[in-house]
């Protein structure tokens, strides 16, 4: 009911308990005036009665008694008497007269005034008998019912003004009310467009104070970590050790390239792979890794600027490196090629002999799509690792030869089904101890039985469309694993598996026949899946929780088109991009953004996890912003899960 209804409401009982005390009150005066004036015309009746008795003396019986009747008859003219008498000493009545009442007298008022008529006897004073008046009913009934009528006017025309009287004040009342509601949704639906909400009254005056503070304080937030935001993105994109675009931003770029509305006819993609970087890293250290990274970064861009037209370089992932340029003729490509070779050689701090790089070469047009592009690159750079030069062109190899050999390692890998697996603990900083533990799959090539570079093994996975055998493998291995421990242990889920129905099914029938391992189980999925797979990752995390598991969302803070989708599944952790938290204790940015970001997570009763957590430093740093789990390189290794 509305504000100024109930407040309507109120007045009119208050109104109509007035008029109620005010009509009795006047009803019981009109019958005190009433009995006054009768008693009164009853005692002058009776004075005029002796004194014509007295000057009627003389008369005739008949004339006398016509003479009472007359003055009777004068008394009944008043309103407020219906009978007269006069009554002798015997009780007889000698004269008397009687008038019809004026009005008739309705059941509800008899029944409301049970009363009966007055009647007032007044004796002579010579002892000769008495006068009996009696009293109107109807003149009462007839007095009240006008002052009912004359307050019910009074009553209504007062109710009626003062009703419009409080729509009025109330609509205004409201305004400031309705203002502040509209601003709250408006905050609800993200709009912190900064406002002003006037209050008509000063009881209102605090509350739209607080809003316009609010809406400001909001505005000014959104605005920072918008701008965060940007910064974050901008950083996002690059590699941080050599300052150059990484794999995302090298995605976007050739995503554009091939894009419907690019006009280019074709371009040239150079992948260059370091072929000694694993060695450096063992033998030298990784500081002498990540110089040798620098320094043919470095090289890659002065070639870029000076060499090649319009030229892009991309760092993949560890020691792999795109170079995307403007086509060339083959003798100046073969030039540049057998240069950079040169180059990359006298780079490298191990003179051992062996080939440094490898690079493929291959050509792509607007007509193909990123997955054949890469398809041709990576077969070209396989291909570049059995020749002299240690470099190859596309148009040279087969890629079907490439990607027969990758299906067969990776077909391989699926059937013997084992993998190593690597487990390294999530901590709980408060208590000092492993919240979970995260599984990595290691898997050995059958030729060489070396560790396949996961870099190369998950883009072959995906492009072969092999990934989800390789995801029912590793989890398979857990399962098997968890039947002999109490660890609590999460397994990645890749995002090609969650868009893979016969995976989802898969692994929902397998988690029901073992209900009793679900609570110890979490599964990590990216937060790109949100985005591009959204309402089958919705539904399938649901699935996983109503079982019984728990859900990390990775690469939180990536990808904010995923905030809907955190609210939708209400996951029990997210993990923050490893971005974000590198080098966190000297980066003022990213702390403002990654306490947003945590505000965020914690509104949602989510635990944050920060990962790529390598010093002191950054740990307490991520502390003080009440991150309570921490994950890297600071606390442990990924190590081999053994069972004992």
């Amino acid at each position: 009911m509305k504000l100024s209804s109930q407040i309507n409401l109120g007045v009119f009982a208050l109104m109509l308990l007035a008029f109620t005390v005010l009509s009795s009150i006047e009803l019981s005066e009109i019958k005190s005036r009433t009995s006054v004036s009768i008693e009164q015309e009853a005692e002058e009746a009776r004075l005029r009665y002796e004194t014509t008795v007295l000057q009627t003396s003389a008369l005739s019986s008949q004339s006398k008694q016509s003479v009472i009747d007359a003055m009777l008859r004068q008394m009944v003219l008043q309103p407020f008497l219906s009978a007269a008498k006069v009554i002798d000493v015997e009780g007889n009545v000698f004269a008397k007269y009687e008038r019809s009442p004026n009005t008739i007298v309705p059941n509800w008022y008899l029944q409301l005034d049970s009363a009966p008529a007055v009647n007032k006897k007044i004796p002579f004073s010579n002892n000769d008998g008495y006068l009996l008046v009696t009293s109107d009913t109807s003149y009462i009934y007839t007095e009240i019912t006008a002052i009912l009528i004359k307050n019910a006017v009074i009553f209504c025309g007062l109710f009626f003004a003062l009703a419009l009287y409080i729509v009025t004040v109330t609509k205004f009342a409201r305004r400031p009310i309705a203002n502040t509601i509209k601003k709250l949704n408006e905050i609800n639906s993200h709009d912190f467009t900064p406002s002003q909400v006037n209050a008509f009254t000063t009881d209102y005056r605090q509350l739209t104070s607080t809003v316009n503070t609010l809406t400001t304080s909001l505005a000014s937030k959104f605005n920072d970590i918008a701008q965060q935001s940007e910064r974050f993105k901008t950083e996002a994109n690059k590699d941080t050790l050599t300052k150059l675009s990484n794999r995302s931003a090298f995605e976007r770029h050739t995503r554009a390239l091939l894009s419907d509305t690019s006009n280019f006819q074709e371009k040239e993609l150079i992948l260059i792979r370091l072929a000694q970087l694993t060695t450096i890293n063992t033998k030298l250290g990784m500081l002498a890794g990540d110089n040798y990274v620098k320094s043919i970064a470095d090289f890659l861009v002065h070639e870029a600027k000076h060499n090649c037209k319009s030229g892009f370089v991309f760092r993949l992932s560890g020691g792999d490196f795109a170079l995307i340029s403007e086509i060339m003729g083959r003798d100046e490509r073969d030039l540049m090629l057998e240069n950079m070779s040169k180059q990359f050689a006298n780079a490298t701090p191990l003179r051992d002999g062996s080939k440094a790089t490898w690079m493929g070469v291959t050509r792509f047009s607007s007509q193909m799509s990123l997955q054949q592009v890469m398809e041709s690159a990576d077969s070209a750079l396989m291909a570049a690792m059995k020749t002299q030069k240690g470099w190859q062109f596309s148009s040279e190899v087969s890629q079907v030869h490439s990607n027969t050999k990758w299906r067969e390692r990776l077909n391989y890998i699926v059937s013997q089904q084992y993998a190593d697996i690597l487990i390294q603990p999530v901590m709980n900083v408060e208590r000092n101890a492993p919240a979970y533990y995260e599984t990595f799959a290691r898997f050995k090539d059958k030729d060489t039985n070396d560790v396949i570079p996961m870099a190369q093994l998950i883009p072959a996975s995906e492009r072969l469309d092999l990934i989800p055998q390789v995801d029912k493998l590793v989890a398979g291995i857990v399962f098997k694993k968890l039947t002999v421990t109490s660890h609590q242990v999460a397994i990645n889920i890749s995002n090609a598996s969650i868009a893979n129905g016969e995976f989802r099914k898969w692994l929902i029938e397998e988690l029901r026949t073992r209900e009793t391992l679900c609570p110890r189980l979490i599964f990590e999925v990216e937060d790109a899946a949100l985005i591009h797979h959204r309402e089958v990752a919705e539904n399938f995390c649901r699935q996983l929780i109503q079982l019984g598991c728990r859900i990390t969302i990775e690469h939180f803070g990536d990808n904010f088109a995923s905030l809907a989708g955190l609210r939708a599944i209400q996951p029990q952790f997210v993990k923050l991009s490893g971005r974000l938290t590198q080098g966190i204790h000297t980066n003022k940015d990213n702390q403002l953004f990654v306490s947003s970001l945590i505000n965020i997570a914690k509104g949602l009763n989510i635990h944050v996890i920060a990962e790529m957590v390598e010093n002191e430093a950054e740990s307490v740093a991520l502390r003080k912003l009440d991150v309570e789990h921490q994950q890297g390189y600071y606390f442990s290794k990924p190590s081999l899960w053994t069972m004992y």
